[in-house]
């Protein structure tokens, strides 16, 4: 498995870094830029500002399959509330594609289709990155261990 780490029947995935390096290293040099041009403006403190929010919502993100309580924990942003999926619930996964001006893939994400107490149709983020290929893998890696599950 090389996006999760198995602890016993729980599996945690990796941190997802893709998204997070280009936009943290983009406001940290505007941050450095602004304290060394601009020392008199409040520029930098926004810049800095931004990368503290964005190193905090990297670390309060997270998403674990454990399989011994049969569900899948999200919590994805800053603000972020954990959702928590029962895998009887889980409905299918689906990878949404953002793309500029129709030719550009801006930003690639997989979704967990699941229904929710009242039966209605929920979703809920996993992943996000600026490819397609690692979101595959990531639907790959989620559907082997369901299925490892199964075959107990």
């Amino acid at each position: 498995m090389k996006n999760f780490e198995r602890n016993g029947n729980e599996y945690k995935m990796k941190p997802q870094l893709g998204t997070y390096i280009p936009l943290v290293g983009v406001f940290a040099i505007m941050a450095i830029v602004g304290f060394v041009k601009m020392p008199e403006s409040s520029f930098k403190w926004w810049m800095l500002g931004i990368v503290i929010i964005l190193m905090i919502s990297l670390l309060r993100a997270y998403f674990i399959i454990d399989m011994d309580r049969r569900e899948m924990r999200v919590r994805k942003g800053l603000l972020g509330k954990e959702v928590t999926v029962p895998l009887e619930r889980l409905q299918g996964f689906t990878i949404h594609k953002l793309k500029q001006y129709g030719l550009i893939t801006v930003s690639v994400s997989l979704h967990a289709r699941y229904l929710n107490e009242e039966g209605k149709e929920k979703k809920v983020q996993l992943a996000q990155h600026y490819f397609t290929k690692p979101i595959q893998r990531i639907c790959n890696e989620i559907d082997e261990i369901i299925a490892e599950d199964h075959n107990r």
